[in-house]
């Protein structure tokens, strides 16, 4: 019996993530969402979004954009080198896959994106475990590249750098914990209480420094279209920079940590306007937050459409050859 739910639950996602209406109905559902969340806040947000120049607003949606390009990037880098060189998966498939996985983020569990993923990874007879073990990799990666940029940065918070310098030293620790060989023991101790097949971590500690050095430049993205939104609100000087870039990555951390929300919706704000508040007024700090969630989401799904757009091309470019 057990059996057989599991196997009508793996169907029902196949042909859920095949419905071109319900991806209509998710992207359509988060935009009014969000339409009904600016609605209700305008009165105290419109002064200060009528401050946010055009040109800012763009800028900013196109970090957002590339912060999730660079995301899929990431996962398609790391699939790939576990797939090895004779795949028949392509780079650009991978990021395709991933956006379009995406689109279930909204959906409360924070695990429908990664059971998409796998759905339409299989379909391109990828393996279920490979998939299940790049996103975990994915997963406690983009972790610990946005806490890097909270250690890195949060020295410079206050007026008195040297205050918190200490913290820096956490950095060497946090890269000493991804040795692969510490890794392979996490896995091997999650799959023996999970009771899955053992899953040995082949990757070297080069590639893991690289897999990391990816996606803190991607977290990067997301702290620059914070940064834009910002300082199109009220000058920004160059001592709050990384201010703003480890806010930014700590409401991140904090959001992607709260499982019942969806996609941190509402956690990851609350922390951004609570960091922003050390330094700005309080009607600055909400819209800077509820403009920033707004700016990545729009990010994601122009990544989305792009992707959509650049695989409708391949396919009439095959087509015609």
């Amino acid at each position: 019996m057990g059996r057989s739910r599991v196997r009508y639950s793996v169907t029902f996602i196949r042909r859920s993530m095949q419905s071109r209406w319900l991806r209509i109905t998710i992207v359509l559902g988060v935009c009014f969402a969000w339409a009904l969340v600016l609605y209700q806040q305008m009165p105290m947000l419109k002064p200060h979004l009528n401050l946010i120049q055009p040109t800012f607003l763009v800028a900013a949606i196109v970090w957002g954009t590339l912060y999730f390009v660079g995301l899929g990037f990431c996962w398609a880098v790391v699939l790939q080198h576990m797939l090895g060189a004779a795949n028949g998966l392509s780079l650009v498939l991978s990021i395709h896959i991933w956006l379009r996985s995406m689109l279930t983020r909204y959906v409360p569990g924070n695990v429908w994106h990664i059971v998409g993923r796998v759905v339409l990874a299989t379909q391109h007879n990828v393996p279920s475990a490979l998939v299940i073990a790049s996103a975990t990799i994915e997963q406690v990666l983009m972790l610990l590249a946005a806490l890097i940029l909270c250690a890195v940065t949060l020295p410079f918070w206050s007026a008195q750098p040297t205050a918190k310098g200490w913290l820096l030293l956490l950095v060497p620790f946090g890269l000493g914990c991804l040795h692969p060989k510490l890794l392979n023991r996490v896995f091997m101790t999650a799959n023996r209480l999970l009771k899955r097949p053992a899953l040995v971590f082949h990757h070297t500690y080069r590639d893991i420094f690289i897999y990391l050095l990816l996606y803190v430049l991607a977290m990067l993205c997301a702290g620059f279209a914070l940064l834009t939104l910002v300082g199109s609100l009220t000058p920004v000087s160059l001592a709050a920079v990384p201010f703003i870039l480890g806010a930014a990555a700590l409401a991140w951390a904090v959001g992607f940590l709260s499982f019942l929300t969806p996609s941190g919706l509402g956690v990851r704000e609350a922390v951004l306007v609570a960091l922003l508040v050390q330094q700005y007024p309080l009607p600055l700090a909400v819209a800077a937050s509820l403009v920033f969630r707004l700016v990545l989401t729009v990010g994601e799904m122009l990544a989305v459409l792009l992707s959509y757009g650049l695989s409708r091309f391949r396919q009439i470019w095959v087509t015609l050859k």
